[in-house]
């Protein structure tokens, strides 16, 4: 049986957790049509909560492993676009700005946010893939959330104030 892609109903979870939020707001990029005149977004996300503003990319993947390296194809970084990659690396320079990827492992029940800057140094130091047996590794965010039958309802509030980042542990 094929697995259902849980892409949207993820996403849908993270806005109704911003959106829970008082004087917090969350906009939805559309996505567009195949991304048709080079029309493509840098996330599905941007969210205010003073003084910042987050640019949220949300990835969800089955399985052990969520690819970030170039498949070979020109414009692709496994899970991630060109386009997204370049986009949240830009926006990550500029002060007052959070630029990042919500990452949701299905399969493993766990939610965390990688900062675009921290996946560009894990990507460069020659990893190809989040491999779950070596996530914490990786600097992030854990996504706390109360699990209902498959989806989680999420709790925004210790990401907005920086509450339980993981330091790199190399």
């Amino acid at each position: 049986m094929a697995k259902v892609d849980r892409g949207k109903d993820f996403e849908g979870q993270i806005r109704t957790a911003f959106e829970s939020i008082p004087d917090v707001s969350i906009d939805r990029i559309p996505d567009q049509m195949g991304g048709f005149a080079g029309g493509s977004n840098i996330c599905d996300f941007i969210v205010y909560d003073c003084p910042n503003i987050y640019y949220l990319e949300c990835k969800s993947f089955y399985g052990n492993t969520m690819s970030i390296h170039s498949n070979g194809e020109k414009h692709h970084y496994g899970n991630i676009t060109d386009k997204q990659w370049t986009g949240l690396l830009d926006k990550s320079k500029i002060k007052g700005v959070v630029a990042g990827y919500m990452i949701w492992a299905i399969d493993w029940d766990k939610t965390f946010f990688v900062f675009a800057e921290d996946m560009k140094v894990w990507r460069d130091a020659g990893h190809k893939s989040i491999n779950m047996k070596e996530y914490m590794n990786i600097p992030h965010y854990p996504i706390k959330g109360q699990k209902r039958r498959i989806l989680f309802d999420y709790d925004m509030i210790p990401f907005l104030k920086g509450d339980n980042y993981e330091q790199d542990k190399h």
